[in-house]
């Protein structure tokens, strides 16, 4: 019987073919770092800030196979429980939040959010997911104008998507960057507020509304989201 003698250099270059070919197939399109986010999460958030989200007890779900949260939800009571800012009121109830997710992409790890909040609210706005099992995060990053002010702000959503909504769903609004800050509207950089829906659950509802024309207000004080 005859053999098939193979130069020891085409062997080479089919080893290191298969090990090509294996290495790309098991690599995520989008890789999660050690820290569990994503190369693009961690482009935007710098690592200073999540370390202030920690202190506040802000939960982040890391991880490369978020669950399907797509639908829109409405969190109420919307409560202040935590703060870097020493004239915020801890347990302040603020307007109504409703969230919807959509065009959610494991492959990537990207979703689009739109929210009311108030008399405020985003549309098409792109953001990154991250999570496992039924717990997640969503960022994405807000550019807020006023007048001739721009600023860039962190929205952080996390929480465990369930049947009947998403239970305890927390939101975080940082201050990412207020370029200076010239008009003295925006808080400081680094400066932001945690919520938590304080019945446990953001129920899931048909759809958006409309944006209300009051916020819901404590004594002395109407609270406002990102500005002073």
């Amino acid at each position: 019987m005859r053999r098939l003698l193979v130069p020891s250099f085409v062997l080479l270059l089919l080893v290191l073919l298969v090990m090509s070919c294996s290495k790309k197939s098991s690599q995520p399109k989008d890789k999660v770092d050690e820290n569990g986010l994503t190369d693009a999460i961690n482009d935007f958030v710098p690592d200073s800030l999540l370390d202030i989200l920690d202190s506040l007890g802000m939960p982040i779900y890391g991880g490369g196979t978020p669950p399907d949260i797509g639908g829109t939800y409405w969190s109420s009571p919307f409560e202040l429980i935590a703060s870097n800012r020493p004239s915020d009121f801890i347990g302040a109830i603020y307007a109504d939040y409703y969230v919807r997710f959509s065009n959610q992409n494991n492959s990537n790890l990207t979703i689009v959010v739109d929210y009311v909040n108030g008399p405020e609210n985003g549309n098409g706005l792109g953001g990154f997911i991250v999570g496992q099992n039924n717990n997640f995060s969503v960022f994405s990053e807000l550019t807020v104008v006023v007048g001739v002010d721009t600023a860039y702000i962190l929205n952080l959503i996390s929480g465990t998507i369930t049947q009947a909504g998403i239970e305890d769903f927390y939101l975080a609004l940082f201050m990412l960057d207020n370029l200076g800050n010239p008009s003295g509207y925006f808080i400081n950089n680094s400066e932001g507020r945690v919520f938590y829906d304080s019945d446990g659950l953001a129920d899931e509802v048909a759809s958006l509304p409309k944006k209300e024309t009051v916020l819901k207000s404590f004594p002395g004080r109407t609270v406002s989201t990102v500005t002073q």
